[in-house]
């Protein structure tokens, strides 16, 4: 125990003594005619141990150093503790007083047979201590049996975890140059200068400067050969954490929480989510009014300075998820959303999720055929973008011709152009999109894809 409190105090120290710094990210406009265009990000700028320490505050907590560094493999501290935390069956077992229950029983039949030995004046006191000694003892017992079960676990969790991840490793065909976490050989001269407390003169950092981060763990009894499992990964240098579990049989919590260890270090690192539509600033509909008619929802939408999306707007949000900037919460399956789109008439469109949106007319459409649609909906702030404007102007003119050439160039665009409302019936001569653009270029019109 000695030693994990060593262990533990150099974390401490490593962790006041260290402060990474990184480099801020520019930002820039982006321009939807030509893409997405982003500026270069300049390179992460990670200072080194002893400069950190002497770094300003002010710019150290600029931005939030990364958890993990994906550019080398991150070291482990090669042992890992996990504690017994509380038996939440044995909990559940008191707390309905079954035992107690038992014990009343037991008491109540040993009452019955106490009873014919009072006219035998037997020394009642000493046969009563002798029950109470009895039940004790089967308590006794039965904790003793539950303390020998779980012996060994902490070892068996520690030395199956980390075969657990090597069996990842090896399954998944990674290289030990494609492993971003190993853990730190015993034969280390940090491991050995831990063991043995001969730190002399050299800081913790100095010491430790080969071990990135510590592991711990805890587990829970559920009943039966059911557990919990949590595993916490602490960092050195930042003071940061991250915690995994898992319940489940005794034989499967542990590769689930190797598995999860593994997906966190070794996942592919994506790109950060851009908001496609800055301009725009999403308002969900009021609190207790998830759904509305048409005339409600604009009404609120306008109360508000707002107006209803597009379908493409909408989903575009939706990509994002409600926990990042542009984002909205995913859209609801086989839901019915308020949109601002209108096809070939001039009425009220509707944008259908799921399975129902593809019904005949695909899955914008009007209520044609519904009745009164209580639809969920979302207001939004802001002007609409060239892509929008494009689609809904190829419309606008599809309902104002009376040229059927010029309708079917149109329809054979939008067939071309995949949109939402294409008809490939409504192409009866199979146009292609340049043969439509030459066509409507000649009627007049001046057509530029977004």
């Amino acid at each position: 125990m000695s030693d994990k409190r060593l262990v533990l105090g150099y974390a401490l120290a490593a962790l006041f003594s260290c402060a990474p710094v990184f480099a801020a990210a520019a930002e820039g406009p982006i321009d939807f005619d030509q893409g997405v265009s982003l500026p270069a990000l300049p390179p992460l700028a990670v200072q080194g141990r002893q400069a950190m320490a002497a770094a300003q505050p002010a710019v150290a907590a600029a931005t939030a150093p990364e958890f993990v560094e994906r550019t080398r493999t991150a070291r482990v501290w090669p042992e890992i503790v996990f504690v017994r935390g509380a038996d939440y069956a044995e909990f559940a077992y008191t707390m309905s007083q079954n035992r107690d229950m038992v014990r009343k029983m037991m008491l109540q039949e040993f009452g019955d047979l106490l009873i014919p030995l009072v006219s035998t004046n037997s020394d009642l006191n000493a046969l009563a201590k002798t029950i109470i000694g009895a039940i004790l003892t089967f308590d006794q017992m039965h904790a003793k049996h539950k303390d020998e079960a779980v012996q060994g676990l902490q070892t068996s969790f520690e030395h199956n975890l980390r075969a657990e991840l090597d069996k990842l490793f090896s399954g998944n065909r990674l290289r030990d140059g494609q492993r971003r976490i190993e853990f730190v050989s015993p034969a280390s001269a940090a491991y050995k200068q831990v063991k043995s407390g001969a730190s002399g003169d050299q800081s913790a950092v100095v010491v430790l400067e080969g071990v990135d981060y510590l592991m711990h763990g805890s587990y829970t009894l559920l009943g039966g050969s059911n557990i919990q499992v949590t595993l916490t990964l602490e960092k050195l240098v930042g003071g940061n954490s991250r915690s995994f579990s898992t319940a489940g049989s005794i034989n499967g919590v542990i590769p689930e929480l190797a598995r999860q260890l593994f997906d966190f270090f070794q996942a592919n690192e994506y790109g950060d989510w851009v908001d496609p539509q800055p301009t725009l600033t999403w308002l969900p509909s009021p609190p207790g009014q998830p759904e509305a008619t048409a005339t409600v929802g604009k009404m609120y939408c306008r109360s508000q300075g707002a107006r209803l999306p597009y379908t493409r707007e909408l989903i575009l949000a939706s990509q994002g998820g409600q926990y990042r900037q542009g984002g909205i919460a995913p859209l609801a399956d086989n839901a019915v959303y308020l949109v601002a789109d209108k096809q070939r008439y001039d009425e009220q469109y509707y944008f259908f999720t799921g399975s129902s949106g593809d019904a005949t007319g695909g899955p914008v459409r009007s209520s044609a055929g519904y009745g009164v649609i209580h639809a969920r909906y979302w207001c939004v702030r802001g002007q609409s973008s060239e892509e929008v404007n494009f689609y809904e102007g190829l419309y606008r003119e599809l309902r104002r011709a009376s040229d059927p050439q010029v309708k079917q160039a149109i329809e054979c665009l939008l067939v071309g152009l995949e949109d939402f409302g294409a008809f490939k019936w409504n192409c009866r001569d199979a146009m292609s999109t340049e043969q439509a653009q030459d066509l409507l270029a000649r009627k007049g019109y001046s057509i530029r894809l977004p």
